[in-house]
């Protein structure tokens, strides 16, 4: 069996692009990296004619018996549908799905709801900051506040957590 050289380079190339744009868009703030929701759609567009028309003009030796299998391997590698899969197989349990602020009484308020699945809600969080103007800057200041609800995926209790300025006061099990 020969092996596509050509097109080993370029889905070896595809893959790390695809691979440094979802590490970029994992590392940026708030809804900056909803700009992805455009990027993605055109890399792979732009990609898949590349591919499309390089395959095409080379269609006599790519797909030779000798060569075909692993044409056919590397242009799967061309598409999206790896990237997906191991997006599919590697996503965690639960997410993070909200995360608002509000000031009230010259402290900023925040609460962060983690679900397994949309409509499925995992966790809810409070923070408190004794400040009414807070900014990115001081987001890590916040401190744990108030009771910490964990559920399970049937909607029950699993287990909450009192904190008092930061510091665990109570846990109970259920």
């Amino acid at each position: 069996m020969k092996w596509n050289q050509k097109l080993t380079w370029i889905a070896t190339g595809y893959i790390l692009v695809n691979i440094l744009f979802a590490w970029h868009a994992s590392t940026m703030t708030g809804g900056t990296s909803l700009i992805y929701a455009v990027i993605f759609p055109v890399f792979w567009g732009l990609i898949l004619i590349a591919v499309g028309i390089l395959t095409f003009k080379n269609r006599k030796t790519w797909f030779e018996k000798s060569m075909s299998l692993s044409t056919i391997v590397l242009l799967l590698f061309c598409t999206p549908l790896p990237l997906l899969a191991f997006t599919e197989l590697t996503k965690p349990e639960m997410t993070r799905s909200g995360t608002d602020y509000w000031p009230k009484d010259g402290v900023t308020l925040k609460t962060e709801t983690w679900i397994y699945k949309p409509g499925q809600i995992a966790a809810k969080k409070y923070w408190t900051l004794e400040t009414e103007n807070w900014t990115e800057k001081s987001v890590d200041e916040f401190k744990r506040d108030s009771i910490w609800v964990y559920f399970d995926k049937n909607g029950d209790t699993l287990k909450t957590e009192h904190y008092e300025n930061d510091k665990l006061i109570k846990t109970i099990e259920k």
